[in-house]
């Protein structure tokens, strides 16, 4: 997935906060995923969250 203008911003200050360096959030999801739930959960609430805003004004857009 690729991380559309106006929302790279805000997914770049993410990346830059937690240390983490994907550039396709869905991929870095599934990495924290397979990794440990306990460790990057609240990483992983964040992406999930984020990658549906994106779905969400993509549909918007339509």
């Amino acid at each position: 997935m690729r991380v559309p203008k106006a929302f790279n911003d805000e997914y770049q200050t993410f990346l830059r906060e937690t240390g983490l360096d994907n550039p396709d959030p869905q991929a870095l999801l599934m990495e924290l995923a397979s990794l440990s739930m306990e460790v990057y959960l609240k990483e992983i609430a964040w992406l999930s969250e984020f990658i549906g805003k994106i779905e969400r004004a993509k549909k918007a857009a339509a």
